[in-house]
């Protein structure tokens, strides 16, 4: 008799058991990570009922970490409350809707491209307030993937920064600006630079880059024998043109980075006698900071998800004597 009302009960509880879909920008996800966002429950509680057979995906057992894929129905337990379905939708009602503190350049159902503005970091840390990431968490948490940024860009530079929509896109193109797939992405900066820039046509640039610990920023070596630690920094610079500012030569410098290393362009121009206008890390010190990092992502091509490589172009935010549109 108890057999049979054990079998009854494990009867009810599995029809009353709640199943969730795998929607497309979820495919790749976790199974833990997909549990995070659509069910109210500590970390804990989670694990546990995955470990104990109460979550199942597509009726059998699975891991924390076995990834899920579009389609695929997760089952939870009955007692398990789900977030509000508007949340999970990624549908924010008409009337909730505020304008974004986020430029949009292009925006499809994989990836986002964002007018970054000077002076706003990609990542949240320690003194910053907000950021790229906390804003888009913020405004897209309805989302049933909230966009990601896929690569960084120093707090103080401007310009083009680009988030993905979905995990697969996330991962796609991490993997592409790291150098891991076959299509390699074209990143290009715009930058005033001080003193007038003699080469004529592209230069390439090949140093090797290591943090200095104790003065807490990057330095240039020529090889790697000097800095067992130091990585290979490579870019293309190309001078646009060159103006007086303020009693200043300063010229306008196209790079084309072949890696990304952290403050690689500053360091690289900075070691050769022209800084960045208003570099405060890597500058001249007479009023380096003043006039704002002018350093601005300009132009971006990227492989796509959906197979294809498109260009995107954004023009600098500078005013007056720092005034450019080479893009026009």
């Amino acid at each position: 008799m108890s057999a049979a009302k054990g079998t009854f009960k494990s009867m009810d509880n599995e029809k009353d058991t709640k199943a969730l879909s795998v929607s497309r920008a979820e495919s790749g996800q976790k199974l833990l990570n997909f549990l995070q966002r659509r069910v109210s429950a500590p970390a804990g509680d989670l694990h546990r009922w995955i470990r104990t057979g109460q979550v199942r995906v597509n009726g059998a057992r699975a891991k924390a970490f076995d990834r899920l894929n579009e389609g695929d129905m997760v089952r939870t337990p009955p007692f398990a409350e789900r977030r509000n379905a508007e949340e999970s939708s990624g549908t924010p009602s008409p009337a909730g809707k505020k304008p974004s503190r986020l430029t949009v350049v292009f925006e499809n159902e994989d990836i986002l491209v964002l007018a970054k503005p000077a002076g706003l970091p990609v990542q949240g840390g320690t003194g910053h307030r907000e950021s790229v990431a906390s804003i888009l968490a913020e405004e897209r948490s309805r989302a049933p993937f909230v966009p990601a940024p896929v690569h960084r860009l120093d707090k103080d530079t401007s310009g083009l920064l680009v988030a993905g929509k979905t995990y697969a896109a996330v991962r796609l193109l991490t993997d592409a600006l790291a150098g891991r797939s076959s299509e390699r992405p074209v990143k290009e900066y715009l930058a005033w630079t001080e003193g007038e820039w003699e080469p004529k046509g592209p230069m390439e640039l090949r140093d090797f880059l290591s943090k200095d610990r104790r003065e807490q920023r990057m330095k240039r070596f020529s090889d790697r024998e000097e800095n067992e630690e130091a990585r290979e920094a490579r870019c293309i610079v190309t001078k646009l043109e060159s103006r007086t500012v303020h009693g200043r030569r300063c010229s306008l410098l196209l790079i084309r980075l072949l890696t990304g290393r952290t403050h690689q362009i500053r360091v690289q121009l900075a070691s050769r006698g022209h800084p960045i206008v208003g570099d405060p890390w890597y500058g001249s010190e007479s009023g380096a900071g003043r006039e704002g990092l002018k350093l601005h992502a300009f132009r971006l091509t990227l492989p796509l998800p959906d197979g294809n490589t498109k260009s995107f172009e954004l023009s600098p935010p500078w005013q007056g004597p720092w005034r450019c549109r080479p893009g026009e």
